[in-house]
This record gives C-alpha cells, sequence and structure tokens, in this order.
C-alpha cells in the first residue's frame, strides 16, 4: 500500500481549512499532505509523532507542521475502551503554501511569521505561554469566516513568531522529498511499537510486521528514522515514563518496570540520557510545579 497522502478539499475562495473535532480519541493515520497545519489539542492525551520524533501529548499541546512532514497523534490505550468514557477535542487550522510564496513572500511586516513558517519544516511545539496567548484566538477561528478568519490565523501566527522557548520537533538532519512519505508498512511497525513497548519486542518480531528480514528492516527503519529501532523504542518508553513520573503516585522502580525496562540501571541511565535528569529529580520538580 502507497504512501497515505491526504488530498484537502479548501472551499470556495477560502485560504484556510479551520476544522474543530469532538471524537473518542485521535484516529488519523500516519500521514503527510504539502500544507501547513497548526493543530491545537483542546481535551485528550497520548503521543505525537512527527517525522522522527516521538513525545507525549496533552490538552494545551500546540504544534505548528510545515508541508510533507508525516505525522499522527495517537490515544493513549484507555480511550480505545468505550466503557472509560473519555473523548478528545482538537482544533485544526491548514493552509497551503502558496500562502507564504506568494500572500507574505513581499511583505516586510510579516518576516517574523516567515520565519516561523520556515523552522516549521521539521515541526514546532510552542511552549505554555506562547499557547496561552493564542488560546483566545484559537477558539474564535472555527466560527469566523472570510478574511476574518484569515486575519484571525495572521494574528496567532504573529504571536507564535515571538515564541524563543519553541522546540524543533524533527531532527535536523529529517528531511522528507514529496511522494516518497512512510509507507502503511511503518505504520503497522508504530502501531505495534505503541501497543507492545511495555514488553520485550526483538528485532525478529517486529521485522516480521513490517513483512522484511531483520536486518533489512534496521536499514530500513533507520532511513525513515534517523534512529534505531532501539532507540526509538526507548524514546517511547521514556517518554511513558515522563507521564507516569508526572501522574500517577508510583514508585521510580514500579515505573521502570511499567515501561519495559528489566533492570533499574538502565531505566535511569535512559532517563538521564533523554532528559538530562535522573527520574527522582524529574518527579521531585513534576509534583513542585
Amino acid at each position: 500500500m502507497k504512501a497515505l497522502f491526504e488530498k484537502l478539499t479548501f472551499a470556495g475562495q477560502s485560504s484556510l481549512l479551520v476544522r474543530r473535532f469532538k471524537m473518542p480519541y485521535f484516529d488519523a493515520p500516519w500521514h503527510y499532505h504539502p500544507e501547513y497545519e497548526l493543530t491545537y489539542i483542546v481535551k485528550g492525551y497520548g503521543r505525537r509523532f512527527v517525522g522522527d520524533h516521538v513525545d507525549s501529548f496533552e490538552a494545551g499541546d500546540l504544534v505548528l507542521l510545515g508541508p510533507d512532514l508525516p505525522h499522527f497523534w495517537r490515544s493513549d490505550d484507555e480511550f480505545y475502551q468505550s466503557a472509560a468514557g473519555l473523548d478528545v477535542e482538537s482544533i485544526v487550522i491548514q493552509f497551503p503554501g502558496e500562502f507564504v510564496q506568494q500572500g507574505l513572500a513581499t511583505v516586510p511586516e510579516a518576516s517574523a511569521v516567515r520565519q516561523l513558517l520556515g523552522r516549521s519544516l521539521h515541526g514546532l511545539h510552542f511552549s505554555r505561554e506562547a499557547t496561552a496567548m493564542v488560546i483566545p484566538h484559537l477558539e474564535k477561528l472555527p466560527n469566523q469566516s472570510g478574511f476574518r478568519q484569515l486575519l484571525g490565523l495572521l494574528t496567532i501566527l504573529d504571536l507564535l513568531g515571538g515564541d524563543r522557548d519553541a522546540v524543533l520537533l524533527a531532527s535536523d538532519g529529517y528531511q522528507l522529498a514529496p511522494g516518497a512519505a512512510e509507507t502503511e508498512r511503518m505504520k503497522r511497525v508504530l502501531e505495534f511499537m505503541l501497543t507492545n513497548f511495555r514488553d520485550e519486542i526483538r528485532v525478529e518480531q517486529i521485522a516480521s510486521i513490517a513483512g522484511m528480514a531483520p536486518a533489512a528492516f534496521c536499514r530500513y527503519f533507520k532511513k525513515r528514522t534517523r534512529k534505531s529501532f532501539v532507540e526509538y523504542l526507548n524514546e517511547l518508553r521514556i517518554g511513558h515514563a515522563r507521564k507516569l513520573l508526572t501522574d500517577a503516585d508510583m514508585s521510580i522502580g514500579l515505573v521502570g518496570i511499567d515501561c519495559g525496562f528489566n533492570t533499574s540501571s538502565h531505566f535511569h541511565r535512559q532517563f538521564k540520557l533523554q532528559t538530562g535528569m535522573t527520574p527522582l529529580q524529574y518527579q521531585t520538580l513534576a509534583k513542585e510545579k
């Protein structure tokens, strides 16, 4: 099955597509499109995949993606259980590349917005402070239309352009040629990892999910994510550990076990490698906040 390419349809003379989604869980597949996308999570939590980057997300998460950058948001497991009574909500704004190339290219006052959109080619995650400034504008946007809606988007982008704490998501070396996005095979691999990361996953096992020999799979995975399978798996596990250390009343030892680490030393080593602090330091800081 070829790469999942999303074709967006813009109504009438509209320059952007603004939608508010309310559903039991986030269900968009691993996909890409030539438009920019600004996604605000109103309600829900889970894991966010952008290019070769994976991290947790929760309500208040705001991300800007550039054209042809593969991505998807996946709700945590409990959202797929009907008895849990959970649901999610998001505001998604999409607009074409011509918006910058033709509409803003010669406008001196738009230089900060042009720089912002240039940085978004690798994905940008905005700080809580910047997000708080634009939430009132984001909430109004789905109910607006025409030029007022366009002005609302420009206001949002202008405010976000001043966020010095915005974080790049995909690595500097990550590039996606248009028309060569990840295949359905990659989606199967990611879904399997998300479902089973707490357990031991052997390379032979995940390679069989992809329908490839282990050596070929390792090359395939590294080429598309710029990380080894083990590195990517550890990022998933540490992302889950960060959530547990922040929200759950669990000992650090139990957190490591729940995340799939066989030994405490391995858990501590990986956690410090990815966060720059020990699990205890992270937990203490999270509780102080």
